[in-house]
């Protein structure tokens, strides 16, 4: 353990360079390097030592000079950023103060005025939600499509995949059919948008042809029935066609008339304007929150960026000065190190003090950045 001890390195200077030190110094004072009428600075190996840690040196003042110029891009990026920003941020409340005014007039539209006739508010409220008539459309077209589908395999013969087809496309018509006939209705509750006889006429025509289809339909699908008929009894064939074809008739258009009924009910263009007026605000609103959200968290801002760091850029200039008082120590143990192993390696008597064993001036503005650290201190 006290052997351990005694070998055991104190030196501060890296262990390659102590060494390298030790083995250059044995070197050239087995060769008599350097001669006894050498001057200061004239060994190569003492002067690429110096030129060594001069280069550390510098690269310290580089470091530090990156440092600033990191917290000048960061800042130079802020402001970039904050322009950025603050242009899509004006962009994106001009737009949610826009919403807001269209969700403003729409709901002052749906709610109208005290002394308003009762009859025109009702022609803008929607009594039946999207929650209760989409699955009625559906239950309605799915009825259709039972009724007409044997009306249509009889018409086709036996094309099953054609008349499955027509099938679809006229349940689908008839169930469009009572959508649009329910607007129409309800839109001629509406005295602020008269209709004129155009738009009036197109109505009537398409509710004429529906119950026409229907009509001829269920006299196909009657007569069709008359051969499975036999619980109707005290009727003879043609009595039976006829019962059968009203029925039919009668089943269809009712479920047409309750179609027209529940679109009627439902419609609102007034209330569709407040539900997307709604929707925009709320999106525009969670856009913005999520902005200010990723802003925060995010943490670029100008204000940050301006933050005062001088005591901290003092500290680092502190640290810098430490460091290469620590550089020019191990020089200095360098250059004793080379000495000891040269005096000791050599054949003739040195002096230790002799002017060319003895450590250079340590400069760090040696062919490289013109700068100190004191005028980096005096830069700031």
């Amino acid at each position: 353990m006290e052997k351990k001890m005694k070998t055991k390195s104190t030196s501060s200077a890296p262990k390659a360079i102590v060494k390298d030190a030790r083995k250059q110094g044995k070197r050239d004072g087995k060769n008599q390097v350097p001669r006894q009428e050498w001057t200061r600075n004239s060994v190569p190996y003492l002067m690429q030592l110096q030129r060594q840690y001069a280069a550390f040196g510098r690269e310290l003042d580089l470091q530090l000079e990156e440092k600033k110029l990191q917290k000048e891009s960061q800042r130079v990026n802020a402001i970039r950023t904050e322009i950025q920003e603050k242009g899509k941020s004006t962009a994106l409340q001009n737009n949610l103060a826009r919403a807001e005014a269209e969700l403003n007039t729409a709901q002052a539209k749906l709610d109208g005025g005290v002394d308003e006739v009762p009859m025109a508010k009702f022609a803008r409220m929607r009594l039946i939600t999207n929650s209760f008539y989409l699955p009625f459309l559906f239950l309605l077209f799915i009825g259709e499509f039972t009724i007409t589908a044997p009306a249509f395999r009889v018409l086709l013969g036996e094309k099953v995949g054609t008349s499955l087809i027509v099938t679809l496309a006229v349940s689908g018509l008839t169930v469009g059919a009572a959508h649009i006939l329910g607007i129409y209705f309800k839109s001629l509750f509406d005295r602020n948008r008269p209709k004129s006889g155009i738009y009036n006429a197109i109505f009537i025509t398409i509710g004429a042809m529906v119950v026409a289809t229907i009509t001829f339909l269920s006299n196909i699908r009657g007569r069709n029935s008359v051969l499975t008929s036999g619980n109707l009894t005290g009727m003879n064939e043609d009595q039976k066609i006829i019962y059968l074809w009203a029925f039919y008739t009668i089943v269809q258009l009712t479920f047409i008339a309750v179609g027209i009924a529940i679109s009627f009910m439902h419609y609102s263009e007034i209330e569709s304007e407040v539900g997307r007026a709604k929707r925009k605000v709320w999106f525009l609103r969670k856009l913005q929150n999520r902005r200010e959200a990723a802003k925060l968290k995010s943490g670029a801002s100008v204000e940050e960026s301006d933050i005062d760091t001088s005591k901290m850029l003092d500290r680092e200039l502190e640290v810098l000065e430490s460091k290469k008082i620590l550089l020019r120590a191990q020089y200095e143990e360098a250059v004793a190190i080379y000495r000891d192993a040269n005096i000791q390696s050599r054949r003739d008597e040195m002096s230790g003090a002799h002017p060319s064993l003895q450590a250079s001036e340590l400069d760090f503005r040696t062919s490289g950045l013109d700068f100190s650290t004191s005028e980096l201190a005096a830069a700031r």
